[in-house]
């Protein structure tokens, strides 16, 4: 059993539900065969110490949510991939805004509960470093008894011109691997302009801040004598030692599942599950690609882990999740989980000629019911395309997968506060434009109801909706951008500096990896009020108050005002004398919303129970763009 222990730590009520719930707490360890054919995909397992069994240990803690009495759920397991350490599950099932992390736990509206689901949050990666982070402790991969040392790239674009940088990605306070040796040479420091390196002189920077006019040593930050400036792209290359086998976190994921499904031992359960499903979104629904890729989805006995997958807003990446100095938690740093093959299905590299698919690793059998789903930033980042369009034309449709489009929306989900829209991203960044503010949490939930009644009865989901070569929805960035440019007075994103996936470098391990000739990218293409054709169409792209997009230039405050903000598109409301000319009033634009609303109930794309609260989005918007 790969699970050999779990401990409890804590156990608690969970909400105030008809059907009694629990919320158990605690760690799982882990031990696996590095020789075992289920694990040899994972890098550096064969170099992690073993026990007296030969196999290798790892531990990480667990939250589960579960009816006191199994016998009063509906028989399913859905397991969360924590994102950077937080859980996701309060925010994207419960209509709970996370502000805390006390609101991680916080039941809400009890969507899962109120459908008798029991749901788990597993620690996967090493370098979380939010409070109370779900965390995997990573055992250490060793040549001859000693640290393995290598090469880390980080990139870092300053908000304002400094004289000192954090060394931090998102939600980190210090980076993933310690610098080693940090006066050493070997150590390198490039300014990237537009693609282009410059070495700066390792005399002029230091591993340091300025503190009280003075430069203080340390591990966290980067000093530079000229100081970095607001816009630019510097990229760092250090040494560290020691190598964490990264990938033991893809195996939590696996060993979880197939132990509390079928009752192992170890579990704390009284009985199993009939099914088990998963989630990620963002970061971690690149973490279920990779997992797929990997063909983990069979452990050591032979077991079938999950049934369904639910992966959101994970475009066509998948990540820094299974090598050697992986980074789980970086964004933006070229690497073996940005390369082909992108899409569920058998396909021809554009570039390579290679052949591969996302599934190719699993039987039929083993393969799992998956659902894509992804925003217009996805699109709009340059990837999300590739897992279902291929040197031009329109990829044959796995069947079992279904990939829909949530049109005029963006990666971080519809900001909109007391009625007024933000310039400022969660995590600082200026936009120039006002935030997106489409809503699209209630079809999230709708596509897991959808997900979960195919694994469940074998009831289909609704054909695939997003951009088509075919039936010409699907056009390039720079066709999007030069009709905005005709049609509007809006700052237009430099086409030479549009993110997106390029051919790579990889045989070699010396950062940065070289990068050449980038993979086409393909956006939903727009109607005449600038809203996206392709996908599933909100009330806001049915009846709109403004148009919405999957693109957003960065903000002048903050520099490199050519480029596209990361995370982030906008919505720009219609002069008010246009909204009421169509919508005289609330009641006429409730009237029509609600009519769109009731058909995307009837296509399976919002359920029935969510109608009230669709219908207050709907409402808010439209006040929203006449005050």
């Amino acid at each position: 059993m790969a699970v050999t222990r779990i401990d409890i730590s804590n156990t608690s009520d969970f909400g105030d539900f008809d059907t009694p719930y629990q919320q158990l707490d605690g760690t799982v360890t882990f031990a696996v065969d590095p020789k075992h054919a289920a694990n040899t995909n994972i890098t550096d397992l064969e170099l992690a110490p073993t026990n007296e069994q030969g196999l290798v240990e790892f531990s990480s803690n667990f939250s589960l949510v579960t009816p006191k009495s199994l016998d009063d759920g509906n028989g399913r397991l859905l397991v969360e991939i924590p994102n950077r350490g937080n859980k996701l599950t309060a925010g994207h099932f419960h209509r709970v805004v996370v502000a805390t992390p006390d609101d991680r736990d916080n039941p809400g509206d009890g969507f899962l509960c109120r459908h008798g689901f029991s749901f788990l949050s597993i620690g996967w990666q090493f370098d979380p470093q939010v409070e109370d982070a779900m965390k995997l402790e990573a055992p250490e991969a060793t040549i001859g008894g000693k640290p393995i040392e290598g090469d880390v790239l980080m990139k870092l674009q300053p908000d304002r011109d400094r004289k000192f940088l954090a060394m931090i990605q998102l939600g980190q306070t210090r980076p993933s691997y310690p610098v080693h040796e940090p006066g050493s040479t070997t150590h390198r420091l490039y300014e990237n302009r537009n693609g282009e390196r410059h070495l700066l002189d390792r005399t002029n920077w230091r591993f340091g801040r300025v503190v009280n006019g003075e430069v203080e040593e340390s591990d966290r930050h980067i000093c530079l004598d000229a100081g970095f400036k607001k816009g630019i792209v510097y990229e760092l290359v250090y040494r560290t030692s020691g190598a964490p086998v990264v990938g033991c976190g893809l195996l939590a994921i696996r060993d979880i599942a197939t132990c509390l499904r079928y009752q192992d031992e170890a579990s704390p359960l009284a009985d199993g599950f009939d099914h088990a499903l998963s989630y990620g979104v963002s970061q971690t629904g690149r973490v279920l690609r990779h997992f797929l890729y990997e063909g983990l989805n069979r452990d050591e006995q032979n077991r079938i882990a999950y049934d369904g997958m639910f992966i959101h807003i994970a475009g066509g990446q998948r990540g820094d999740f299974n090598h050697r100095f992986a980074q789980p938690s970086v964004i933006g740093v070229p690497g073996p989980g940005q390369q082909f093959p992108f899409a569920a299905s058998r396909s021809v590299d554009s570039i390579s000629n290679r052949k591969d698919g996302l599934l190719e690793k699993l039987d039929e059998e083993a393969t799992p019911k998956i659902i894509f789903s992804n925003t217009s930033f996805e699109y709009w980042r340059g990837d999300a395309s590739m897992i279902h369009i291929q040197s031009g034309e329109d990829l044959t449709e796995h069947p079992n997968t279904r990939i829909y489009h949530i049109a005029g929306t963006h990666h971080i989900g519809g900001i909109l506060v007391k009625g007024k829209q933000m310039k400022e991203l969660p995590t600082g960044l200026a936009t120039a434009y006002p935030l997106n503010v489409v809503n699209s949490a209630p079809v999230f939930r709708a596509l897991f109801k959808v997900l979960d009644e195919w694994v469940v009865s074998q009831t289909p989901p609704p054909t695939s909706l997003h951009p088509k070569v075919s039936n010409h929805s699907a056009t390039t960035r720079a066709s999007v951008l030069s009709t905005f440019a005709n049609q509007t007075t809006l700052t237009i994103p430099n086409t030479d500096k549009l993110i997106g996936l390029h051919r790579l470098e990889l045989e070699s391990a010396e950062q940065p990896v070289q990068e050449f000739e980038p993979y086409p990218a393909y956006v939903s293409d727009v109607r005449a009020d600038l809203n996206e054709v392709a996908g599933i169409h909100l009330p806001d792209l049915v009846c709109p108050v403004a148009f919405h997009s999957g693109w957003n230039p960065r903000s002048p405050d903050i520099g490199a005002e050519d480029e596209m903000a990361i995370f982030a598109g906008f919505s720009i409301f219609f002069d008010k004398d246009i909204i009421l000319s169509n919508y005289p009033n609330v009641a006429a634009y409730v009237k029509q919303a609600t009519t769109c609303i009731d058909e995307l109930i009837k296509a399976r794309f919002v359920l029935a129970e969510d109608r009230d609260w669709m219908i207050e989005i709907a409402r808010s918007r439209y006040m929203a763009s006449i005050s």
